[in-house]
């Protein structure tokens, strides 16, 4: 895997071979003893479909939210949820540098990522870790289910690819 620090211009992507993928991760929590919790092993995000090694993958936004009311999120917020991307080929290498620390919702937060795979049909995976307390305001919510949703453009276009790995050249990598 090579993840790539600058990212092109979004105008520059070539659209017409980039279809638009909305990846979507759910993980859902019961309340034990006051508090849910999230230990999420890597899981498959949904579409569950192959990454494949000639195209460029560029993440555009993420969206994290739950299914409570953000201010009873907030307010109940125990060990610092934790959002985290990996690939199958590679589930110790990281897609984002550090996770995405969910203390609030986001909608459609503004997070730039491109990157390529090395391994042919290889799979994005993702987790949430962390606790929410249930205080007053969860009372009565046996589950809470979280959800992160990743726009992504998938670069098919072999030539902006390979123009694209000219100018920012895959070193090492997985």
């Amino acid at each position: 895997m090579n993840t790539i620090p600058i990212i092109p211009r979004i105008e520059d992507l070539p659209y017409h071979t980039s279809p638009a993928i909305e990846f979507t991760y759910q993980s859902s929590a019961t309340v034990n003893g006051g508090v849910y919790t999230w230990s999420d092993p890597p899981t498959a995000l949904t579409p569950d479909r192959p990454i494949m090694v000639n195209s460029l993958y560029y993440f555009r936004s993420i969206t994290l939210s739950a299914n409570v009311e953000e201010l009873d999120f907030t307010s109940n917020v125990g060990t610092i949820i934790k959002f985290q991307t990996y690939l199958k080929s590679n589930a110790k290498v990281v897609l984002f540098r550090e996770p995405i620390f969910m203390v609030k919702f986001f909608q459609n937060f503004d997070y730039r990522l491109a990157w390529n795979t090395k391994q042919q049909n290889d799979k994005l995976y993702a987790s949430f870790n962390g606790t929410l307390n249930q205080g007053a305001s969860l009372i009565g919510k046996r589950d809470i289910t979280l959800t992160a949703v990743i726009s992504c453009q998938e670069v098919t276009d072999d030539r902006f690819v390979s123009y694209f790995k000219k100018g920012y050249p895959v070193k090492g990598g997985e």
